[in-house]
């Protein structure tokens, strides 16, 4: 008898001391086609933004026209879809057409440029892959002209974007957007009283993201 029990006991030990696998529940969830860890972005597309002042002699001036607008962001997602990320962004106008005395002429060797940096938050809305953004940033508006830029104070602006990304691979994802950026900055000029520059401005942007 007890030798029946001993080989009984043989056979079930491997089978008792054997790993369980896991139930469903316990399995780690992918993390493909989700919003988490490293995230990196870039975009670009074409749009249209303005700066005006009014100058100490109560001359409307301003620069306006066609943009190119880019930007690049990286960062890390705090939690699952909500993402905060460093952002490079800016818009340039090649020859815009700048208006003063109720005149506008247009200089084909001039350029306008908006731009800044500043911190990104970026929610998903899933499944639907929509996303938000806001991007406090400082900024800087300037114009050049055969090879002189001049360029104002350091001033704060914000860039607003609402986008969808499709699917590409299980990390890479690319989108549409639409931008908004708007900026307040004070003249170059450093006297007493410089006169301020407001810029507003947007467009649509095609971008690549990883996440």
């Amino acid at each position: 008898m007890n030798r029946f029990v001993l080989a009984g006991f043989l056979l079930l030990a491997p089978m008792v001391a054997r790993p369980q696998a896991p139930l469903p529940d316990d399995l780690p969830r992918s993390t493909a086609r989700r919003h988490l860890g490293l995230f990196l972005r870039v975009d670009a597309g074409g749009g249209y933004f303005g700066t005006s002042t009014s100058s100490p002699a109560a001359t409307n001036v301003s620069a306006t026209g066609v943009a190119v607008p880019f930007g690049v962001a990286a960062g890390w997602a705090v939690v699952e879809n909500f993402i905060l990320a460093g952002d490079f962004w800016a818009s340039v106008v090649p020859s815009p057409t700048v208006t003063a005395y109720d005149q506008g002429t247009a200089n084909p060797r001039s350029l306008l440029a908006f731009g800044g940096l500043g911190l990104n938050l970026t929610y998903y809305f899933m499944p639907a892959n929509v996303y938000v953004s806001v991007t406090p940033s400082a900024v800087l508006v300037g114009i050049g002209e055969s090879s002189i830029l001049s360029s104002s104070q350091v001033g704060f602006g914000a860039k607003l974007g609402v986008g969808m990304e499709f699917w590409t691979a299980d990390h890479w994802g690319v989108g549409v957007a639409a931008q908004f950026f708007l900026g307040t900055n004070k003249d170059g000029n450093y006297g007493s009283e410089p006169y301020v520059w407001r810029t507003f401005g947007g467009g649509v942007a095609l971008s690549a993201t990883y996440n």
